[in-house]
């Protein structure tokens, strides 16, 4: 198996589990942020034993602490929480097509903060995501008798989980916009943060509603454990793994399979569906995110058989 191979493999079995977020949430009689919680601490035992097994804890020492990286862990920790939230109180599909609004919100922020230019694809390609956004939440709808309407009016049943899922988009926004600040940071070092201060965050948000664990069975911290093993553990390990061979950008395309794993499980395992209109919303977030990476893929690749021809 070549590193390529071996890289999108891992690729996508850890994007797949990550899919299952939801599935293993709706299975926990617990809030979102205790869940999430499990997830961080999970996350940051496991790198930091990984890092020990692989001799490199002195990159932990020698990173230097600064208000962006405690921010990009935060941001991470609350996107996180807010998305497991919002798997409970609106549909998988909504929640995971929410979350990957993302994108969106940290370019925005990089055009104001950085001075970063948005080209024409770039604008268009966001206004695909804004309007996927508006068909997915209801905004924009359509019914044989009024035909195409937009309105202020959301539904009453995913209201409250349509609203965590635009929250989780951008807290997963600014966990990207604030992550461009420190690209010397080694990425097992940045994980480990992540997830330790995406913790903490959390832990605090504890200190002023406390979490309840009256109704956690035995059923309940059966999967609560497995999730913090397979989604944490598991699909963690693999990223890493992944991310030793596959470049950035590929990574973010295979990340994207995350949507239609958990949209499928939604569908085939709680009954849930979509309308047409939330279909094309969902397809235009995806195509809207992925849009200029696979462009951007495509040119460098044009750019570089090009050369080779010239020599």
């Amino acid at each position: 198996m070549n590193t390529k191979t071996l890289g999108y493999s891992t690729m996508i079995v850890s994007a797949a589990l990550m899919g299952c977020v939801g599935l293993f949430a709706r299975n926990i009689n617990t809030s979102g942020d205790v869940i999430a919680f499990t997830r961080m601490t999970v996350g940051a035992i496991c790198i930091l034993g990984l890092m020990f097994y692989q001799g490199k804890t002195s990159l932990i020492k020698t990173t230097k602490i600064t208000s962006t990286v405690i921010a990009s862990g935060a941001c991470l920790g609350l996107c996180l929480a807010a998305y497991v939230s919002a798997t409970q109180y609106t549909t998988l599909a909504n929640a995971v097509f929410l979350i990957y609004t993302g994108p969106v919100f940290s370019t925005i922020l990089a055009a104001i903060f950085l001075k970063e230019k948005i080209s024409k694809l770039t604008a268009s390609l966001l206004t695909a995501v804004f309007i996927g956004c508006l068909f997915i939440i209801g905004i924009i709808n359509y019914s044989a008798s009024d035909g195409l309407t937009v309105s202020l009016s959301f539904s009453k049943e995913n209201f409250i989980g349509d609203m965590l899922g635009l929250a989780s988009g951008v807290g997963y926004g600014l966990y990207l916009f604030f992550s461009r600040y420190r690209t010397d940071v080694s990425s097992d070092s940045r994980s480990f943060f992540n997830f330790l201060f995406g913790a903490v965050a959390i832990g605090v948000c504890f200190v002023v509603k406390p979490p309840s664990l009256a109704d956690m069975n035995t059923s309940s911290w059966i999967w609560l454990i497995s999730m913090g093993f397979f989604i944490g553990f598991g699909a963690l390990t693999l990223l890493t793994i992944a991310a030793k061979h596959l470049k950035a950008a590929e990574l973010a395309c295979v990340s994207y399979l995350e949507t239609v794993v958990g949209a499928g499980i939604g569908i085939a395992m709680f009954g849930e569906s979509l309308t047409l209109l939330q279909s094309i919303g969902g397809i235009l977030v995806i195509g809207g995110g992925m849009g200029e990476i696979v462009i951007s893929m495509t040119k460098k690749r044009v750019a570089l058989k090009n050369s080779q021809l010239e020599h």
